[in-house]
């Protein structure tokens, strides 16, 4: 996953157990030797969704204790049922019910993303567009809410401020223009950066071209002005149309030539996909 090495990987999805389990499991110490039993578990759909997630499932359950063995039975981005097996898991029973609700939780809300993802993505899979994430994603979940959307056949925009420069309205507010903004960065960052300029209007777009941005965004435009942008950038940029885009709107902003749609809907409209877990057996 881009951005999270496995190190890293263990650091987040340890902090999310102590969250839940704290010093102890207050109910599960108390069953005494039943906690050592052997048990299997089923995560089972409640509703149908995109898989997101899996790995960092077996993962929770391992760290919690090496033995545990697990198996996905549904691969990350394939659509499921409600019904399906999606995950089984044989282990000690203190293991599986420790785990349960940060693995539900994570499961459920990576699924979510890429429901939502995948639901952008099928309404303009035969045109020429991508769709894209952004930086509104959950404190504490960033690179797996956009590892689901990568399930989800969506793409990754910048995973922060640090890997790509992005002029918004505030700082040309400090600028003074489009010009002297990318000309500044410009001299600062690595040439390997890209650099994107927000467009508000279509005299802007027409700077951003002179200044030679590599990404033209188009902020809350308008149809028509989005149609016109595309004319005067002429493929000397990526286009990339943000800002109040949905299911509602996605394909009349694909149909105007943008090259990218970037949009916060993929994330902060995902709901969590109701599942379970079941012990099914000893």
């Amino acid at each position: 996953m881009s951005g999270l090495i496995p190190w890293d990987l263990d650091t987040y999805l340890r902090r999310f157990l102590l969250e839940d389990i704290g010093p102890f499991d207050l109910t599960t110490q108390s069953l005494g030797a039943l906690k050592e039993r052997m048990v299997r578990a089923h995560i089972i759909a409640k509703e149908p969704g995109v898989m997101a997630g899996g790995p960092f499932v077996l993962r929770i359950f391992t760290l919690l204790d090496p033995t545990t063995q697990g198996s996905t039975y549904v691969p990350e981005g394939a659509r499921f049922s409600p019904g399906t097996v999606l995950l089984s898991l044989l282990g000690r029973a203190e293991a599986i019910l420790q785990g349960e609700r940060v693995a539900l939780n994570l499961l459920s809300r990576l699924c979510g993303v890429a429901t939502k993802t995948r639901e952008l993505v099928d309404l303009v899979a035969d045109l020429p567009v991508r769709i894209a994430d952004t930086r509104k994603t959950t404190p504490g979940l960033r690179y797996f809410e956009k590892y689901a959307v990568q399930c989800g056949g969506g793409v990754n925009h910048r995973m922060g401020l640090y890997d790509c420069v992005l002029i918004k309205d505030n700082h040309l507010a400090l600028c003074g223009s489009i010009q002297e903004a990318v000309a500044r960065v410009r001299n600062s960052v690595p040439f390997t950066a890209k650099i994107v300029v927000e467009c508000t209007n279509l005299e802007a777009v027409r700077e951003a071209c002179e200044a030679k941005a590599d990404v033209v965004l188009l902020d809350n435009m308008s149809l028509e002005d989005i149609r016109n942008a595309v004319k005067i950038v002429k493929k000397r940029a990526l286009v990339e149309a943000s800002g109040g885009i949905g299911p509602h709107n996605v394909r009349l902003v694909a149909e105007q030539g943008v090259d990218i749609i970037s949009t916060g809907y993929i994330t902060h409209h995902a709901t969590g996909i109701d599942l379970s877990l079941e012990v099914v057996g000893q």
